[in-house]
Order: C-alpha cells, then sequence, then structure tokens
C-alpha cells in the first residue's frame, strides 16, 4: 500500500518557460526605500528565469534606515475566494527541490505559509555546490528555521507544510556587486526511499 493518497515522487510548484511566467513573481530591493540596489528578473534565451542585478550597501539620506544592500524575489500570492486562499499542500514531500545556476554569491530561500503572523518566514540558505553550472539543490522541508525581519526566533515553530503560501530567493550578503541566480523550476519532491518524513520501507 502507497498510503491514503498514493506515494508521489514530486509536486511542480514554479517553473520558467515563457515570459508569461514572470507574472507570478514579485520583485523587491532596497532601492524600493530609498536604497541604491537594482534589482530584476528576466526569461533568459533559455526560457529559464533570470534573478540578477547589483547590490550597494550605500545608505540613503533617510537616517531611519540602518541597513541597505538586498534583493529578493518570491511567487505572488493567488487571489483568495471563498474557500480561502490557494496554497500549496507539501506534506507529503520531503524535500523542495531548486534547479538553478547561481554564481559565488550567498543566497538564502524563503518560504511562506498561510499563518496568522504575516511577515513570518521559514528560511534556509541555499547552498550551491557548482557555481556556473546547472544544478538541483533538495533542502528538507524540516531544515527550514522560523524567522521574522530576518530574524531567528527563539520559539521556533513547526512548518504548516499543508498551506504554502510563497516561494523566494534573497540575497542580502553584506557585499557590493552583480549577482545572478538562473532557475528553470521549483518542487516538492520525494527520493526513492522516502514518503513525507517517513522513510519507505521497500518489500
Amino acid at each position: 500500500m502507497d498510503g491514503l493518497h498514493g506515494w508521489k515522487k514530486e509536486m511542480p510548484m514554479l517553473s520558467f518557460t515563457a515570459k508569461t511566467d514572470l507574472d507570478r513573481w514579485a520583485l523587491g530591493c532596497d532601492k524600493d526605500i530609498g536604497g541604491f540596489s537594482e534589482a530584476a528578473l528576466d526569461i533568459t534565451e533559455e526560457n529559464t528565469g533570470s534573478f540578477h542585478g547589483r547590490l550597494s550597501l550605500d545608505l540613503p539620506a533617510n537616517t531611519e534606515i540602518k541597513q541597505s544592500g538586498y534583493a529578493a524575489i518570491r511567487s505572488k500570492t493567488p487571489e483568495s475566494s471563498m474557500f480561502g486562499t490557494p496554497c500549496w499542500d507539501t506534506s507529503l514531500f520531503r524535500y523542495l527541490a531548486l534547479r538553478v545556476r547561481g554564481d559565488q554569491r550567498k543566497y538564502f530561500v524563503n518560504i511562506q505559509t498561510d499563518g496568522v503572523i504575516q511577515t513570518d518566514l521559514y528560511q534556509h540558505r541555499l547552498f550551491l555546490r557548482t557555481p556556473g553550472q546547472w544544478e538541483t539543490v533538495m533542502i528538507p522541508f524540516r531544515d527550514f528555521i522560523l524567522t521574522n525581519n530576518g530574524i531567528i526566533q527563539e520559539q521556533q515553530i513547526e512548518m504548516f507544510r499543508e498551506k504554502v503560501k510563497t516561494v523566494g530567493i534573497s540575497i542580502m550578503d553584506k557585499t557590493d556587486g552583480p549577482f545572478r541566480i538562473d532557475i528553470e523550476w521549483i518542487k516538492a519532491m520525494n527520493t526513492e526511499s522516502t514518503e513525507g518524513d517517513m522513510d519507505r520501507i521497500s518489500s
């Protein structure tokens, strides 16, 4: 028996195949609050997404702003209906998988769930083993850390994986200069031996 819902190896969540896919994403950087960083999200000739730009650590004249040098993309929240906000149910999968090609910069993956506190984010470092080449990075959902406004929370609440609302990538590595990471797809995945947080028993 493969379980009540049936075992699945993967659930596609987001991908880049055409310019219309850009409509599913929101883009931001410190320029939105007066900073000097630049960021863009484009479709490449390979029909993949490219999140790129240049970070600047220079602070604007507004003395209320204490930190600069960041950029991020995230999937847009689908419109709510009488049935609530559409979300991904990732509970039957162990990993968030990303097919990416990055550089030497330090990126994070961000997950927002349909929780009470809208500024809560579950974050994990996006470790790239082969910068400059395509690779599939698989991050266990259980390894994401709860943060709020970039601060790790003392009380770690388990992710509400049944209702993942948005997924994104951010960069804030305190380094001036250009950055670029290309994205082909993002999925929830199992391996042949995993079924969510349980291990599959081969007969």
